[in-house]
């Protein structure tokens, strides 16, 4: 029996590669995967390649001889920015990837490259190039639709003047074109709604991430707060065992000795439980009345000692009745990504000033204000120039090094934020404080603008 053909992508693809067998390899993968494939062994034919045919799709190589794949993806990401970049790199080129994402390359891959992951990359690009595709060709159709219903009702207009007896016609083709750009605003709108819930999804795959993050970042301070409670139980256990050995163990000792042993157990239990829920994916977002000074002192629980380290001295100025409505564990996320942010500027300023007058002193403040719930922290470090003020919110602006920051975690909890029905407001002045400020609706008052 005749092995049936697997049908090929409509889209177009340049390759571009400078080792010859990858070259080969790929070339023949690629070949059978796609109707039309170029491909191109340096950044220079790459160049000419993409002028000729305008490919949908663009995979190549850095580190190239001639013209290398981030100059050439810069040169065409210029002239055209729908078209997908794809950048193939070993582990050594990581210091590359940045400039990549400012160029906006959309996707990388590590060599060497697995055939499943390179097709499947290549068949989830393509789903979204010939929606594009599809959605282009929509709204030609909308376009050519609404051109003729214009013409139609110049017609109309025209032959009421000249000639009555055709009216009937001309509003049958007046109706028959209105169903027609019904139909097609329709089929966008489903389109639109199918790329919406798509983006939800890559946000709450981001927040996951950021998420993470921080748990790397607190991971000491995290072992510091299990290891005080296991020194309890291993030195408890001791006392346990020089007793029995001596002078022997009275019931009432044993007992008061076991009650100690296990509020050291149950302070684990709650730190590993705390740690679980926090990092767990929160694909249902549950919202619920929610203390925030609670979540305020879960959060220092797990920087307090990363904290401690850096000589950082925190001030703690907590109001009754702080009730939100939300997830606590957003809401957590998006106090730990402000404490980040306040750790390294006042440690930032510390290596500015060299002094050792200089005190490193985080403030945090949580008290009612006009109906809502005000978290406030307060950092003296180096501050934030005015000009920057405008862009922290934005995805991946940082003026962080590499090692230091992503750009994510102002964007995730403005995003978060906003959602839980709040703001976000910033004051900051150079080398003297930045002080950042988070309403959220007071439980009652969200809970009544929601229902009344």
């Amino acid at each position: 029996m005749k092995k049936r053909e697997v049908e090929k992508l409509d889209i177009s693809i340049l390759f571009v590669e400078d080792e010859e067998l990858l070259r080969a390899i790929y070339e023949r993968i690629l070949d059978k995967f796609v109707s039309r494939l170029y491909v191109a062994e340096n950044g220079k034919e790459g160049l000419e390649l993409y002028e000729k045919y305008q490919p949908d799709l663009i995979i190549t190589d850095i580190m190239m001889p001639v013209m290398d794949g981030l100059e050439m993806v810069e040169y065409i990401r210029r002239d055209d920015n729908n078209v997908r970049l794809v950048i193939l790199s070993a582990y050594g080129e990581a210091e590359y990837f940045m400039d990549a994402i400012k160029i906006g390359v959309n996707s990388f891959l590590l060599k060497p490259v697995e055939t499943k992951k390179l097709t499947s990359l290549v068949e989830e690009l393509a789903k979204g190039i010939l929606l594009e595709r599809e959605v282009k060709e929509e709204e030609l159709k909308r376009k050519m639709a609404e051109d003729n219903l214009k013409r139609l009702n110049e017609e109309l207009e025209k032959r009421i003047e000249e000639r009555t007896v055709d009216l009937k016609k001309e509003i049958r083709e007046r109706i028959q074109a209105e169903n027609e750009l019904k139909h097609l605003n329709l089929t966008l709108e489903n389109r639109v709604k199918e790329e919406l819930k798509k983006r939800q999804k890559q946000q709450r795959l981001i927040i996951q991430k950021s998420k993470l993050e921080s748990m790397g970042e607190l991971a000491a301070g995290i072992a510091h707060e299990i290891n005080q409670p296991l020194g309890g139980i291993s030195m408890g256990l001791d006392n346990i065992l020089f007793k029995q050995s001596n002078d022997g163990i009275s019931e009432q000792y044993l007992t008061n000795k076991i009650d100690a042993l296990f509020k050291d157990i149950d302070r684990i239990r709650q730190i590993i439980n705390h740690v679980r829920v926090f990092s767990r994916d929160q694909q249902a977002v549950v919202s619920e009345v929610v203390d925030a000074n609670e979540v305020i002192n879960d959060a220092l629980s797990l920087v307090s000692k990363q904290y401690q380290s850096h000589n950082i001295e925190v001030v703690l100025n907590l109001s009754d009745n702080c009730q939100i409505v939300g997830n606590k564990y957003r809401l957590e996320q998006v106090i730990l990504n402000l404490l980040s942010n306040a750790k390294y500027a006042v440690d930032m300023k510390q290596v500015r000033v060299r002094s050792n007058s200089y005190i490193k002193t985080i403030t945090i403040n949580s008290f009612i204000e006009n109906n809502q719930v005000v978290i406030e922290i307060v950092d003296n470090g180096v501050g934030i120039p005015q000009k920057n003020i405008d862009n922290i919110f934005d995805m991946f602006f940082t003026t962080k090094d590499v090692e230091n920051g992503t750009g994510l975690g102002l964007s995730i909890s403005y995003g978060i934020v906003k959602e839980m029905r709040g703001e976000i407001d910033v004051e900051s002045k150079v080398n003297k404080y930045t002080k950042v400020k988070v309403l959220l609706p007071k439980s009652q008052e969200y809970i009544e603008s929601k229902f009344y």
